[in-house]
Formats: structure tokens, sequence, C-alpha cells
């Protein structure tokens, strides 16, 4: 880790186009100032720590619970499923040793994120699929990583229902003309036998180009997006 001193109204410069100011120091706490990219989201290191956590926890889960959490929604679990996958052509692939046994896929499935995901920042290829088995729910299956996978689903609200904060860099990163061109879907965690009380984050929802096949989980600022929302009503 570099240390760097600074007085008030000095700051430091990351890279080419990122600035960081202090404007004021009181006791124990220093009040920052960041010049940085509109692309570029800056968020607090404890919040940034939650979501990374939810999504290890979402990655976690039972094929039992999630049976079970199946069961208590019958049905009327209110999200939209993807739209049916086209027949798709290229190399025939596999998966061994996954949680849902051997999946058999093609290479035109494959989704690159290039950042990876929170978490889990070393893997970049993912498929998504939708089972029998685990409808309403879809599955974003990691390539690389045999039993690295998500629960998923399209929330009801369309993207722009949504407040997804500085969406520009975005479209541009997935090469996308238009919000519209986008999927978006969240992911579920499902505690470990505790299946009534599965949530969906909407702090940190994924979206997917499925022209370019391209796909990346956005880090979003406003609180009114909850990590934990509560699927099943108490």
């Amino acid at each position: 880790m570099l240390k760097i001193t600074r007085k008030i109204d000095e700051g430091v410069t990351i890279g080419d186009d990122t600035r960081l100011v202090v404007l004021k120091v009181r006791r124990r706490q220093v009040c920052l100032g960041i010049e940085a990219p509109s692309e570029i989201v800056v968020i607090r290191d404890e919040i940034f720590q939650r979501l990374t956590k939810e999504n290890q926890l979402a990655s976690r889960f039972e094929l039992r619970d999630l049976q079970e959490f199946r069961k208590s929604v019958n049905g009327h679990l209110n999200w939209l499923a993807p739209p049916a996958e086209p027949p798709w052509q290229g190399r025939p692939m596999s998966i061994d040793r996954g949680k849902f046994g051997t999946l058999q896929f093609v290479e035109d499935q494959v989704i690159t994120f290039n950042r990876g995901l929170l978490g889990f920042c070393d893997y970049h290829r993912y498929i998504l699929l939708s089972r029998p088995e685990t409808a309403p729910l879809s599955v974003l299956q990691c390539v690389d990583q045999p039993e690295l996978a998500f629960l998923v689903a399209a929330p009801a609200n369309p993207i722009n229902g949504l407040n997804l904060g500085r969406l520009n860099a975005t479209l541009q990163e997935l090469k996308a003309r238009s919000p519209e061109d986008l999927q978006m879907f969240v992911t579920f965690t499902i505690p470990p036998g505790r299946p009534t009380e599965a949530t969906a984050n909407f702090s940190s929802p994924i979206l997917i180009n499925p022209r370019t096949k391209l796909g990346k989980q956005l880090l979003l600022e406003s609180q009114k997006n909850s990590r934990q929302q509560q699927i099943l009503e108490k």
C-alpha cells in the first residue's frame, strides 16, 4: 500500500483522469473530494465489501433449498423469463462437475464479463440457461469454474424503471446503442436451510447485451436499490 501525506486542499492524481483532494479534517475524520470521469463509480469501501459478500453468498445455493423455494413461490413470483433461446451455432462444449451435472452448450452461448463479477474477478466466461428444474429462475453458469453458478431473474420493471445511475459508459462498454438493447438480471440469494428467506439483489444488477455477448455487473450508488429485497411475504 502506497502511503502519502497530504494537507487540506492538496491531493493525489490516480491515472490520467482521477483526482482525490483533502477538503477537511475534523478529529479522526477526513473529508475527501473526488474528481473522476462519469463512467467511474465511486463507492464507499464498506458498501463494496457488502455487495461482494452478497455475490459470494448468492453463489452458495443448494439444490434442495432451490426446490423448496420453487414450491413456496408456486407460480406467484412476478418476474419475466428471459427470451426464448435461439438455435445456437458453434463448437459444441460441455461443463462437468457443476451443481447441475454435465451441461451441454455451444460456443455462441458464451457471455464475456471482461471485469468478471464481484468477488469472482478471475472468471470471465458464463452461459445463461433456462432450465425446468430452476424455473422461474435462470442460471448464470461459469464456464471456467464448474462449481460457480448464480440464480438470476429478469425484473418485471424495464431497465429505465430502475435507477441505474450513469449508464452511458456501460452502453459503450457492452457495445449497445440504447438501454433497450440490454437484458437486466438480478441475482438471488437463498440462505442455506431457509429458502423462504430468499432475497434479490437490486444494488448490483447484471446487464447483458445478447447481440454482442458482453456482460457487466453494475455497482449502484443509490440506497433506494436494495441488495436484500425480500421475495416472499412473511
